[in-house]
């Protein structure tokens, strides 16, 4: 049976079976799930089972909410799949999806619990776990503190979910009081695992910088609240020395930890000049009080074992062979072994962000150029004109950058025509003009211009009125009361080309396609089939606005861009504008990245 757990921010959870189909969550009476912090919307997220058996799922909509919705840390812009390990925030509440075999007395009772709307606070539950899958040891990573609290504690991340937090009912229990009662979830996904911040009041931070999820690479650390770990990723030997241990700098005085390492070392100072001003005393000098010894025989204290200092010059030098030989994610993780020795480095942590951003366009470029070579030019046209120009990329495109602007052209001028002859010229005028701003596509401006000057001509010669010829006589005047004549048959017009009926049909099952594709989770035939829409109707809005939802998550953030801006300028409702505007910024935010 598939459950939503439902846990508020002061760790109360509630488990609801999910029996109906379809069920509402918001502030306001009505609603299947009600949920009472004014940080939620009086209706705020529509969730719909899609999926059962051994890949259960649920569709969940965002009702246009003040606050939104945030799958596993990020925004959603319209809709989102849920799967069973994915993390759901709405206002203070954190949702999660599990699975489990219901009991006979559960199945006679869900009719009855899930009856009429009702809200949280009214559902009858008890405290559970959502239990995950144990991973191999060959993927199990771990955490180490690495900070004086606690330090040399170690943490298995054996789980595809593991929630780390304050109080027992956590996979992984640190008792410290900067740590928020549910503070952090690590979820393994595709041989990674990621940390996500469950709105903790201290918040997480990954080598120094605030994080709401973040993918971990091998040495990276994180700090929750004021607890640093190092992250171990599996097959790392890794071994905890005491040369490791770094605090973390909380303003506004010295923490626990470093008020009681003080304490130790002026104790240490006070005992050594303790027994160096008793050495310095002769004995005939205070019988009494030093009386003769015997002669003490020096024993060697066994030192603890060397540790092979970390040559950072060297280390440098490696990490920026590695930027040059274009090895992003291996110079990354060596200047993070560096800001593990030396968290101050500044040239260290410049570099790293280079190489992390580097990666990401270098992501960017290999599909930028398989578009090129699938002639995707839509695609390829968009992400060649958001392409940072700080990468060291950017120069590079100079060698399609001519195929690809004369291959956009040429769709576009093949666009328009399609347009024109299903008798939509005031679209195919708006494509011209369009072409016409940009200078690599003056010749099919010009080309398709002449064109549609010779169509418009054609239509306003249709729309003229017959010419009398001269020598017929003006029509005889009738008093009113006469019957009129009748009248004379209206100059044929011919009406603007219409789409048959079928190809309407057909679009609108292309339409409801991809929305059950999407409710599946298969993202890929979703896209495909709305770009064959969009091709069928330019002017339609709503193929820009479910690809601009759905290329998102995907991480094809161009085209997630291009779709929501198509989306902005063909949607006609004043209200939704706002919206998709801060949607297009928060795109632009993380490809700036």
């Amino acid at each position: 049976m598939l459950r939503l757990v439902i846990e508020d921010d002061e760790g109360t959870t509630h488990v609801v079976p999910l029996i109906r189909d379809e069920i509402t969550i918001g502030r306001q009476e009505g609603n299947t799930i009600r949920l009472t912090e004014r940080n939620v919307s009086r209706r705020h997220a529509r969730l719909v089972r899609t999926g059962e058996g051994e890949s259960p799922t649920v569709l969940v909509e965002d009702l246009d909410s003040y606050n939104g919705i945030k799958l596993n840390g990020d925004r959603v812009s319209s809709k989102c799949t849920m799967r069973p390990g994915d993390l759901i925030q709405i206002g203070d509440y954190s949702l999660a999806l599990r699975v489990d075999q219901p009991s006979d007395k559960e199945s006679r009772d869900t009719e009855i619990q899930m009856g009429p709307p009702v809200g949280l606070d009214d559902i009858a539950t008890q405290l559970h776990r959502v239990e995950d899958d144990v991973l191999p040891q060959t993927e199990q990573g771990k955490l180490v503190v690495v900070s004086s609290n606690l330090a040399g504690s170690t943490y298995a991340l054996d789980r595809r979910e593991v929630i780390i937090g304050r109080t027992d009912e956590n996979d992984v229990v640190i008792n410290h009081r900067s740590i928020s009662r549910n503070h952090a979830k690590v979820i393994f996904r595709d041989g990674t695992f990621t940390v996500i911040d469950l709105a903790s009041s201290n918040g997480v931070k990954v080598n120094g910088e605030d994080f709401g999820t973040a993918s971990l690479v091998n040495g990276d650390i994180v700090e929750l609240g004021h607890v640093k770990l190092r992250y171990v990723a599996p097959g790392d030997d890794y071994v905890f020395s005491l040369a490791d241990i770094d605090d973390v700098v909380v303003a506004g005085g010295p923490s626990t930890g470093r008020l009681v390492g003080l304490g130790v070392v002026l104790v240490a100072i006070a005992t050594a000049a303790f027994l160096l001003v008793n050495r310095t005393v002769e004995p005939s000098q205070d019988p009494v009080s030093h009386p003769p010894q015997p002669a003490a025989t020096d024993v060697a204290t066994p030192a603890p074992p060397p540790t092979d200092p970390v040559d950072v010059p060297a280390l440098m030098q490696e990490g920026q062979d590695l930027l040059g030989a274009e090895k992003w994610a291996e110079a990354a993780k060596v200047f993070g072994r560096v800001l593990q020795e030396e968290p101050d480095h500044a040239e260290a942590k410049d570099l790293k962000k280079k190489a992390t951003r580097e990666a990401e366009h270098k992501r960017r470029y290999d599909q930028l150029l398989q578009d090129t070579q699938d002639e995707q030019w839509h695609d390829a046209f968009f992400a060649l004109g958001d392409f940072p120009e700080d990468s060291i990329y950017h120069p590079r495109l100079d060698s399609v950058r001519g195929k690809i602007e004369g291959g956009f052209a040429d769709f576009e001028l093949e666009r328009a025509r399609d347009l024109a002859r299903r008798g939509d010229l005031a679209t195919a005028r708006t494509l011209q003009i369009a072409l016409g701003d940009k200078a690599f596509a003056k010749r099919q401006a010009d080309l398709l211009g002449r064109e549609l000057d010779a169509l418009e001509a054609k239509e306003r010669a249709h729309e003229l009125p017959e010419a009398r010829p001269p020598d017929v006589a003006p029509p005889e005047v009738r008093p009113p009361h006469d019957k009129p004549p009748p009248e004379r048959e209206a100059p044929t017009r011919r009406a603007p080309r219409e789409r048959p009926g079928q190809d309407d049909a057909s679009y609108e099952e292309l339409m409801k396609d991809a929305l059950r594709h999407v409710a599946r989770g298969e993202r890929a035939k979703a896209v495909e089939l709305l770009e064959k829409a969009e091709k069928m109707r330019p002017s339609d809005q709503r193929p820009h606005q479910r690809l601009c939802a759905i290329y998102r998550p995907m991480g094809r953030l161009e085209k997630a861009k291009h779709h929501c801006k198509m989306w902005l300028a063909l949607e006609q409702n004043a209200t939704y504008k706002p919206a998709i505007r801060k949607t297009i910024e928060q795109l632009e935010a993380e490809l700036n990245r």
